[in-house]
């Protein structure tokens, strides 16, 4: 792995960042949700860190990316627990960076060859430092030097935080619960550099809009048809492999699983991948569905989700049909045809065909 030797130093400055981490142990008193902020000099976008490790299994520190990102944070920390077990893709959806310390066995070659280029060996169990970012819609991958830079701050204010919070961990919230603990680098030029405490409101989020797209032929030729009472039972997850080539930051495949609960048959499997952004594959949902029924004249009584996302993205299109988009906490029959999908892919995942 080749580095310029600007890139060279920021690596360098990273590493020791995590290293003084490692040493530190933060995670011996902070849990996830003692999260603060620090804001990125140059952008003034605001990251979000929080501590992992409490636990004793996954040890590391997150950035998590702007508001947004943080919502969708604490959104699943407020989740069912069995959520995530369900769609681990939740956590790799939100933009992050992450610094964490791994057994050797877990690194990527890229890890292997960084910390061989910068002559630093580790050793033990959740010795070894690794530096992943996350993207929607892609698989975790390696930081870019714009990102490096932001990781080596954050573990850096973590540093000068961390300490505090082991003496007193109310002080990240202030004086009352709303504001918001954040650390911000001075732009005076005479102060330029300096880092200080500052006690924020956090904006409500601004989401990007899910672009909905469908065929209106569909709509029409499933007006025409009497519905026999069919429910379908519907389900959104990602692929268990990845998409793209080698030395590429690999892309997310996703699968639409349709079953027809009266029958327990697989109605429909579609597959998908966020070309162009996660909102826009996640708009051609209903599009897909409709055209599925369309083919043998299908109008389902009810569709049942188990996802709020399935809910948003079906309501509309299919208002005109008079089927009801059903949350259900669980679809027992949906779930046996994941598992044995799964199972399947386990034996190796067929090529993705998005």
């Amino acid at each position: 792995m080749k580095h310029t030797q600007t890139q060279q130093g920021e690596w360098v400055r990273l590493v020791e960042s995590a290293v003084r981490i490692k040493q530190l142990a933060p995670w011996q008193w902070m849990n996830e949700d003692d999260v603060f902020g620090i804001t990125h000099p140059e952008t003034g976008e605001i990251g979000f860190i929080s501590v992992m490790g409490a636990l004793g299994q996954h040890v590391a520190v997150a950035v998590y990316l702007g508001s947004p990102a943080f919502a969708k944070f604490i959104a699943l920390q407020h989740a069912p627990p069995d959520v995530l077990d369900e769609y681990p893709e939740l956590l790799l959806e939100i933009p992050q960076l992450q610094a964490s310390f791994e057994d050797r066995d877990n690194l990527e070659d890229w890890d292997r060859q960084l910390l061989r280029s910068l002559n630093l060996k580790f050793r033990g169990r959740k010795a070894w430092p690794r530096f992943q970012s996350f993207r929607p819609g892609f698989m975790p991958w390696r930081l870019e030097p714009d990102e490096i830079r932001f990781l080596a701050l954050a573990l850096e204010q973590l540093e000068q935080v961390a300490p505090r919070a082991h003496e007193d961990r109310s002080f990240l919230q202030g004086e009352d619960t709303s504001p918001f603990f954040l650390r911000a680098c001075h732009t005076k030029e005479e102060k330029i550099g300096e880092w200080e405490d500052r006690y924020v409101r956090i904006p409500p989020p601004e989401f990007p809009p899910v672009p909905l797209a469908w065929d209106p032929r569909d709509v029409k030729k499933l007006k025409r048809t009497v519905s026999q009472g069919d429910i379908i039972e519907l389900d959104f997850f990602q692929y268990p492999g990845t998409i793209g080539k080698k030395g590429e930051r690999p892309q997310a495949g996703y699968i639409l699983l349709a079953l027809h609960a009266q029958s327990n048959l697989i109605f429909g499997v579609e597959t998908l991948q966020a070309t162009e952004s996660i909102e826009r594959m996640w708009g051609q949902i209903p599009g897909l569905l409709l055209h599925r029924l369309a083919g043998p004249g299908m109008r389902p009584k009810e569709i049942h989700v188990q996802s709020q996302l399935l809910v948003n993205v079906l309501q509309t299109a299919f208002k005109e049909l008079g089927t009801r988009i059903v949350l259900k906490p669980s679809l027992k029959k949906l779930r046996a045809a994941k598992r044995e999908m799964f199972a399947f892919f386990q034996k190796g995942p067929p090529p993705f065909r998005g």
